[in-house]
């Protein structure tokens, strides 16, 4: 049984007790994991597989969501050691999944669904009836539900009115509490201590002044901020054991690092909102970076940094005992689990940190920063035909972690790009946002500026040099194709934005709020910046080769769009291919994604036909199940 793996979730009170999903026969299924006896049970046998699984509390049940291809399903559940399941919570209509979470014992559990535009919050006893206490137009996403159950954390718009909104469980009391974010300021909650039980106090990620700081939230003492523990770049947060102790994962410069530390109050200071020192500029070396070096009392806070193998880790999930799962890769090393244990401080896996001398990193200088890229080539010299592997997000980063579509594609003679554009994360608040709402076009420029540093150095053959992307990646290839024509000489979009008015209307909720976060605006608002960033406004000027991916299934990118501007080129006489797959907008089976990469390789060489020299490259690590790892998230 072939099978590749995620974190996983861990009953807080029974500690022998997990939930994983993982890649069972090329589909990702629930897995229950007894950790006493090394036992585990596969608990779903869907077609499409699943993606979202969790564990009661008591470790009692197994719940997971059955979703069709337009992401569309219901919670399940299924005792942990097998027999009859059904409903999760019983009343609660088909739609999204924007969340599930308990209360500390498991007796009140709490869902999000997204039904019809709307965001609707149910709780109840799981696998009992339940209550409907709240609903909202757009999108929220359930953080959490505080451990006695009254009351839950919904997060929307990091910068919008409703970026953390406070719901009382009983609908007949007070209203919602709501924390508001702005432009410059943005908040992202967390989760509830699991040990204030008494008093809720919820965990909160403030962005300000171009830093990441850790928060807290408690109804007597409002947001409470810790200079200590802020950071110039994207940082994820969790509670980590004893009253006060948090665990930090900061993204920077395509890698991860894991540190520990203990809220300590600020010293004489009353509840304040996060709003630590200024960052440098963009592009200063990892190294140079971190947290503040002295707490809100002159003192050095309590920050101890976790001693890992370096390179990335995709998930990480915390066992009751303390015990960090990760799963971890590098460029040269595919994705595998990785157990942490804090205190013990065993030495990094000498293996891990074995490196690929064909990869490097590249600091493109530009007027506005330094844009990072990630190159692999083929062994011997340039210039080698030239593939832009482009991220979507555009709220991601790539990073240094293996990808085995860069391997395929370097195999076939190409070098590969991954350049993290204006727009992504891990490079700080600045990078990320400041762009004008020059949706598209910033990131673009940023892909040309590599290629014409690449092509001055030898690398990429000027004459050979295209794009390929997944999603928003595919987006960013069709605009550059028809907005820079005489740059890119092929081009392969799966699954992508390619009229962009067309897409925001038939998109999800939640990508329509991140579309007018980026614009500023609906196309009826600001139609100028969405004519502006709309590929299919330059199909006209598209010269080049191009392939599109697409599902009839995909709800965030619609197939008709993507079937309109095929049209487009079919007029013009560009020489293209539309290929349709099934599986929605990223299939939960191993075989499309390995499918897909097969036909980009192959449209790639029927574009630019041999030679193409295939040089050997030793010996090459063993590609895991699934071709996305470590490439685009679901």
């Amino acid at each position: 049984m072939t099978q590749a793996f995620q974190s996983p979730g861990f009953a807080a009170l029974a500690g022998d007790r997990a939930v994983e999903t993982r890649l069972v026969d090329e589909r990702w299924q629930a897995v229950a994991w007894d950790l006493g006896t090394g036992r585990r049970r596969v608990v779903t046998d869907r077609p499409e597989g699943v993606h979202l699984s969790e564990i009661e509390p008591d470790g009692d049940a197994i719940w997971w969501f059955d979703a069709d291809g337009a992401g569309e399903g219901r919670w399940w559940r299924e005792p942990f050691a097998g027999g009859a399941g059904g409903e999760a919570l019983r009343g609660v209509p088909r739609g999204r999944a924007y969340g599930v979470a308990f209360d500390r014992t498991g007796g009140l559990a709490a869902v999000v669904v997204g039904v019809d535009g709307g965001s609707h919050c149910y709780l109840g006893p799981p696998a009992g009836e339940a209550q409907l206490i709240g609903s909202a137009p757009g999108y929220l996403s359930l953080a959490d539900l505080s451990p006695d159950g009254r009351l839950l954390a919904l997060g929307g718009r990091p910068d919008g009115d409703d970026a953390v909104v406070l719901l009382p469980a009983d609908a007949r009391g007070a209203g919602p509490l709501r924390l508001t974010g702005h432009r410059r300021r943005r908040l992202w909650p967390i989760e509830f201590n699991p040990l204030a039980v008494l008093e809720p106090e919820l965990l909160v990620v403030v962005e300000e002044d171009e830093r990441y700081t850790v928060a807290t939230w408690r109804a007597g003492a409002g947001l409470t901020g810790y200079p200590g523990l802020s950071f110039d770049s994207q940082i994820s947060a969790g509670w980590y054991r004893g009253p006060r102790g948090v665990l930090i994962q900061h993204e920077r410069a395509g890698r991860s690092r894991l540190l520990l530390a203990d809220l300590v109050p600020p010293a004489g200071r009353g509840p304040r909102t996060p709003g630590p020192a200024r960052q440098g500029p963009v592009g200063r070396r990892p190294a140079e970076q971190g947290p503040s070096e002295q707490g809100p009392s002159g003192q050095a806070p309590p920050v101890r940094e976790i001693s890992t193998p370096g390179g990335t880790i995709h998930d990480l999930s915390c066992a009751p005992d303390g015990t960090l799962h990760c799963v971890w890769s590098r460029e040269s090393t595919p994705p595998r689990p990785l157990v942490l244990r804090p205190g013990t401080e065993e030495a990094p896996d000498p293996e891990a940190d074995r490196s690929d001398t064909s990869r490097s990193r590249r600091w493109t200088p530009r007027p506005y920063g330094r844009i990072h890229s990630f190159v692999s080539t083929p062994a011997g010299h340039g210039p080698w035909p030239t593939l832009f592997l482009v991220h979507g997000g555009p709220a991601t980063h790539d990073r240094d972690s293996y990808d085995p579509r860069v391997n395929a594609l370097v195999d076939q003679g190409y070098a590969v790009v991954r350049t993290n554009y204006r727009g992504s994360t891990g490079y700080g608040a600045r990078w990320q946002h400041e762009y004008g709402h020059r949706v598209g076009l910033a990131q673009i420029e940023d892909l040309a500026a590599v290629r014409a540093e690449l092509v001055a150095d030898g690398t990429a053959l000027a004459e050979r040099t295209g794009l390929c992307g997944f999603s928003w990646g595919g987006y960013l290839t069709l605009l550059a194709l028809g907005a820079q024509p005489e740059l890119w000489s092929l081009g392969m979009a799966a699954q992508p934005i390619a009229d962009y008015p067309a897409a925001y209307r038939t998109t999800t909720p939640a990508l329509r709020e991140l579309d007018r976060q980026l614009f500023g605006g609906t196309p009826d608002e600001v139609p100028e910046r969405y004519r502006a960033a709309d590929p299919r406004a330059y199909v006209h000027q598209v010269r080049s080769p191009v392939l599109l991916v697409a599902s009839r299934t995909d709800e965030r990118c619609p197939p008709g769009q993507v079937a309109g501007y095929a049209a487009d080129l079919r007029r013009l006489a560009v020489p293209h291919e539309l290929l349709w797959v099934d599986g929605g907008h990223y299939s939960r089976r191993t075989a499309d994604h390995r499918s897909v990469l097969a036909a980009m390789v192959r449209f790639a060489g029927h574009a630019w036909p041999a030679p193409l020299p295939r040089s050997p490259r030793g010996v090459r690590p063993e590609a895991p199940a699934d071709p996305m790892e470590g490439g685009e998230p679901p």
